[in-house]
């Protein structure tokens, strides 16, 4: 298994098919290659290839970083270093590397911007709602298992040091999961490796988090398409145009058991220890860092229909939330996500 075994792909490259029925051949030449990583797929597609590039020298490279990544961060390696930070039951500071240090860092720097809303600690409620590792036991979690596994979970329960990297746990149990944050982290990490091979036009995809650079093969901004959260079916609710910014989608639609004839969504809010149960279905967000729309994406899931957009709007955010209502669908953007669609339909 990969990183987090659990998410789908929720924002989806839009194919030509679904576009226009007129795109006919593409204009230049494009690599597209796919695969499993992390429990889930990627994709990359590369438009006017460097000379000499080709699909199998790029396949085996992309998951050479994408590799790494899981090496790094995944919870369902055992020898990952992630893992073997949280079997670590001291409290002392821990030597960690640089990589794993700044995804900590940016983890951090969201639970404060959302008020712990999102947790990188959260993972004991991950597991113990049966959305982690571990495979999902037959009964809910009794409240007296949640308010053990709580008192586990906690963003202030680390501190982190930058030079030279080390954490430290104020108690030896707490449990980190970084899957919330590591198909931004590997989108990110592939970008920038093919930026160093000379790649100006390209789309990675690691389920529902996207990186884009340059135009695709027809010359546009890439066209990315956010779905509708609807479980028993596969509609696009709105399309998005991305060049030189990475976008994020979030939801409780996809990733969910039901149990005596209630829904569990994989979204955990460190609150409550519980499953969120909010109108919000999806949430949305587009930045120059792939790591940081997908750490938002889920932190304002979390938060809600209510405090998700006022966040976004006091910051500058560029979201986009689709708010159930009833049997209906009611799209909200923050006025930075306005913006971004206004500059990119007039460029």
């Amino acid at each position: 298994m990969g990183l987090s075994g659990m998410r789908v792909w929720k924002l989806l490259p839009v194919s030509c098919a679904l576009l226009l029925a007129s795109c006919g051949e593409r204009a230049v030449p494009s690599i597209e290659i796919e695969g499993p990583t992390m429990g889930t797929y990627y994709s990359v597609k590369v438009a006017r290839p460097p000379l000499g590039m080709t699909t199998d020298a790029l396949k085996l490279e992309v998951e050479s970083v994408l590799d790494k990544v899981i090496a790094e961060i995944s919870t369902y390696e055992p020898t990952s270093e992630l893992s073997r930070l949280n079997a670590n039951p001291g409290t002392d500071w821990i030597p960690i590397s640089p990589e794993l240090h700044d995804v900590i860092a940016e983890g951090q720097r969201i639970a404060a911007l959302s008020d712990g809303a999102f947790d990188i600690t959260v993972g004991p409620l991950v597991n113990l709602w049966g959305f982690g590792p571990e495979a999902r036991p037959d009964e809910l979690p009794t409240p007296e298992q949640i308010q053990a596994a709580r008192e586990r979970v906690g963003w202030r329960k680390l501190e982190l040091r930058a030079s030279p990297p080390a954490l430290r746990k104020v108690r030896g149990d707490v449990y980190i999961d970084l899957s919330a944050l590591g198909e931004g982290y590997g989108a990110d990490r592939v970008a920038a490796d093919l930026d160093v091979r000379g790649v100006a036009d390209y789309m990675v995809a690691v389920a529902g988090t996207i990186r884009a650079k340059g135009l695709n093969p027809k010359g546009q901004p890439w066209a990315i398409a956010i779905e509708e959260p609807l479980p028993d079916q596969r509609a696009v609710h709105l399309i998005v145009p991305v060049s030189e910014q990475a976008i994020s989608t979030s939801g409780d639609y996809r990733n969910f058991f039901v149990k005596d004839g209630k829904r569990y969504s994989h979204e955990i809010d460190p609150a409550t220890g519980a499953p969120i149960e909010r109108k919000l279905g999806s949430a949305t967000v587009v930045g120059e860092r792939a790591i940081v729309v997908d750490g938002l994406a889920t932190a304002f899931m979390v938060l809600g229909e209510q405090r998700a957009p006022a966040l976004a709007a006091s910051r500058g955010i560029a979201a986009y939330f689709i708010v159930r209502e009833g049997d209906g669908l009611r799209g909200v953007a923050s006025p930075a996500f306005e913006d971004y669609l206004a500059r990119s339909k007039s460029e």
